[in-house]
Order: C-alpha cells, then sequence, then structure tokens
C-alpha cells in the first residue's frame, strides 16, 4: 500500500523545507501558488476512502469513509445495504473489510479491513466545534468518482435532520458545500486537516449537512469496543414556542419547548405534563374551534394521527388548535433551552442513559423544577 502521509511529508521534508503554500512549476513553465485547499487536499487525502457495498453479485450501495484510530469511520445507512464491504485507497488498491459497530441513530460505522494491509495515517477529529463561517471542505466519492474535493463554509449548528431511524440525528454541521450521492460517510475537514464532521446528507444545492465531530468522539471509540452505543432518552415529542403558542399558554414570551406527548412507561411519564394525551386526543379543557355552520365535518378517522417517535417535533396537520396545557421546558440541566433542536443536542452530547437530570418548567402559570431520570433508546 502506498506509504502513510505522515511518511510521504518526512520523505520530501528534506528537499523542499519551507515550500509548503508557494509556488510549484508547471509545464509551461509558469510558478503556481498553492491556496490553502491544495495543501489540505495533499495532507488527507490518502486517509480518504471510496467504499462498495454488495450482496455478493450486485453493486448495492456506495459511499465514502475515512481512517481513524478506531478503525474506517463510515455512515450506518452506507454499509446497510448489503452484507459485502469492499473499500479502495488513493493508490487504487482494494480490501475487504467488516462492519464491527454500527448505531442507526448517529447514523455512525466503523468498519476495519480484514487482511493485515498498512494503514494510511488516521484523521483526527477537532478538539473545539469551529465556528459558524469557519472555511472547510469535504473529500469523498460522489457519484463514485473518488478523492473529489469540495469547499465552503460552516452555515449553521446544532440542527436535528431524519435519519435512518425512528428518532433524528441530533447536533449536525450545516453547510455549502457541495455535497451529493456517494459523499455520504466521508469527512469535512479544516484547514488544518482535522475532521469537523462526517457527511451524512443533502438537502439541495448549498444546504447540506454532517454528524459533528463532538458527537462521533462520543460514538466512534464505542461502536470499535462494544459494536454499539446507548443514547439517552426523554420519551417525549415536542413543539418550539412560537408566539402563537406563547399566546395560548399565556407565557412571558415565546422560548423553550412544549412537551405535546409523553411516551407511556417512559423516562417522563408521570413527571413531565403533555398537551395531548397518549392516544393522540386533546385533553379535555382544550380550546378546539367549532366547524363552520356552511361547511361540512369531515368524517371521522378511524385511529388518530401516528404519533411522531418520543423526542420528536412533531408536525401538527394543517388546522390543528394551538397546544395549551402542558409543560414548557425552559431549562435542561440549568442550560436556557431555545428549541428542540439544542435540547437534542444537550441530550446527546451531555448526558447518558441512567443519569438524573434537573428540568426547569413553566406549568400552571409559574416556573418549577423536575427531575427525570434518562432512559436508553435502545430498549
Amino acid at each position: 500500500m502506498k506509504r502513510t502521509r505522515r511518511a510521504v511529508l518526512a520523505g520530501v521534508g528534506a528537499g523542499i523545507a519551507g515550500l509548503a503554500g508557494c509556488a510549484a512549476p508547471t509545464e509551461s513553465g509558469r510558478q503556481l501558488a498553492d491556496t490553502e485547499y491544495t495543501q489540505v487536499y495533499r495532507d488527507t487525502v490518502e486517509s480518504i476512502v471510496n467504499i462498495h457495498v454488495s450482496d455478493g453479485t450486485t453493486q448495492r450501495g456506495q459511499g465514502s469513509g475515512f481512517v481513524t484510530t478506531e478503525g474506517i469511520v463510515t455512515n450506518h445507512h452506507v454499509v446497510d445495504v448489503g452484507p459485502d464491504v469492499t473499500v479502495q485507497f488513493s493508490n487504487r488498491e482494494w480490501a475487504e473489510a467488516t462492519v464491527v459497530g454500527t448505531d442507526p441513530i448517529s447514523d455512525i460505522a466503523v468498519l476495519e479491513l480484514e487482511d493485515d494491509a498498512e494503514m494510511p495515517e488516521p484523521l483526527s477529529f477537532v478538539a473545539e466545534p469551529p465556528p459558524v463561517g469557519e472555511s472547510v471542505v469535504a473529500i469523498g466519492s460522489p457519484f463514485d468518482l473518488s478523492e473529489s474535493l469540495s469547499q465552503g463554509i460552516i452555515s449553521g449548528r446544532n440542527r436535528s435532520i431524519p435519519g435512518p431511524s425512528r428518532f433524528p440525528v441530533p447536533d449536525t454541521i450545516q453547510t455549502d458545500v457541495a455535497l451529493n450521492p456517494g459523499n455520504s460517510g466521508g469527512p469535512i475537514v479544516d484547514r488544518n486537516g482535522d475532521v469537523v464532521g462526517i457527511v451524512i446528507a443533502n438537502r439541495g444545492e448549498t444546504v447540506g449537512f454532517a454528524i459533528s465531530a463532538e458527537l462521533a468522539r462520543r460514538v466512534v471509540p464505542e461502536l470499535r469496543e462494544h459494536g454499539g452505543y446507548d443514547h439517552p432518552y426523554l420519551g417525549i415529542s415536542m413543539l418550539e414556542v412560537d408566539p402563537a403558542i406563547a399566546e395560548a399558554n399565556e407565557l412571558p414570551e415565546p422560548g423553550g419547548v412544549l412537551v405535546v406527548r409523553v411516551e407511556s412507561d417512559g423516562p417522563s411519564d408521570g413527571i413531565l405534563e403533555p398537551s395531548l394525551s397518549n392516544n393522540g386526543e386533546e385533553p379535555d379543557d382544550q380550546d378546539v374551534p367549532e366547524e363552520p355552520d356552511d361547511e361540512e365535518a369531515p368524517e371521522p378517522e378511524d385511529e388518530p394521527p401516528e404519533a411522531p417517535g418520543p423526542d420528536e417535533p412533531p408536525v401538527p396537520p394543517v388546522q390543528q388548535a394551538v397546544p395549551t396545557g402542558g409543560d414548557v421546558i425552559l431549562e435542561f440541566a440549568g442550560t436556557p433551552i431555545d428549541d428542540s433542536d439544542l435540547l437534542g443536542s444537550l441530550l446527546a452530547l451531555e448526558t447518558r442513559p441512567g443519569e438524573t437530570v434537573p428540568l426547569t418548567v413553566f406549568r400552571d402559570g409559574e416556573e418549577t423544577t423536575v427531575e427525570v431520570t434518562l432512559g436508553s433508546r435502545s430498549e
């Protein structure tokens, strides 16, 4: 296998020390300056792999991945489509790989090679989250075009997006880096070549998402050691408190999240008060507008609409009455809660199943504090 990134850099250091980022000769003899992106690409590309997944006869999926100290990291949804996984390195060599751990909630998987092939130097996750506006690049295999680079910035943080499981993927990074099918599982790196996120999805030409390095640092080692990861769980569905919900619940101002439903026998059952009962019906004191006299009332449904997964913000139907009567979570373990995405990030990054956390809630016109012992989503 090709020499590691560290070996390559060391080998050329004596001859061209100090030339990184300086002019390089071209065939015409002109001197062109390396950009910062060129240098990042050279420093990291050997550690990034193209992944093919098949059922033994037919290719079922393709994505990207990268080498870490725990193995090759990629997405759960990349390797979940078939049993046979192969990876290709930048020197065009292929190797068979085995999935040693996978987690559909964070959409992360860890692979190891089945032979003793030499691994390139591992990439490191950033120690601190970079700010919005930071320049970053994605390197991977969009449309199976290996070793492709695209650049952009971090455009948002603390997002929650749909993932392979019924739970949203918490603490994702939003970016305008161009991402396409095949980029999934590859790294987004900063100008130092450190990984700030794992590509998970694109939502248009200028909106893409990556699993944060903070979440990956928690999940990846446990996938390597135990094969899975145990996520903490409140067992609620919720809505962000906008001006309409704030007015209906006589809140002094918008903010926090309204507890809409509480899962029966879940961690918050009997502790947090919901706006809706567990069968999806509105409480008796819910203020529901009557149908106009000149319109025919719709036929009742056989069953109420299926409730969204717990810890997941529900999407209310059109013309549904504004929910009232439930607890509004204002603080989680002392941190003010502005929206459901922040609550999801705090759960994912700062708690573990079995921990008891204090919640400040607005209930019956006043603030009070309750304690919830977090459950496990795997249960």
